[in-house]
């Protein structure tokens, strides 16, 4: 059984920042690329997306965010190892 830390180094999220009306247009975008990224909303003005990822994926990941149009203003603001949640005692 894998530990908490293990689980960790299997989960990246990077957090981009984009205006809120473009959010749809990259969540559709980000569809298109199959088992690239989940996405969550970060914040509740949905300026924020966290991106889950594998360490396998993440270079490619950012390969495509770098593809982006600039149109949709788009800045990585972060990565980080998930933490995971503990559950009971």
């Amino acid at each position: 059984m894998a530990s908490d830390r293990d689980a960790a180094r299997d989960v990246i999220i990077v957090e981009v920042a984009l205006p809120a009306k473009q959010v749809l247009l990259f969540q559709a975008l980000l569809q298109g690329e199959d088992g690239l990224a989940v996405s969550r909303c970060l914040d509740p003005e949905h300026k924020v997306q966290q991106l889950w990822t594998t360490p396998a994926m993440r270079d490619e990941l950012y390969a495509w965010l770098d593809s982006l149009p600039v149109e949709l203003d788009l800045h990585i603001v972060g990565e980080k190892l998930w933490a995971g949640e503990r559950h009971g005692g």
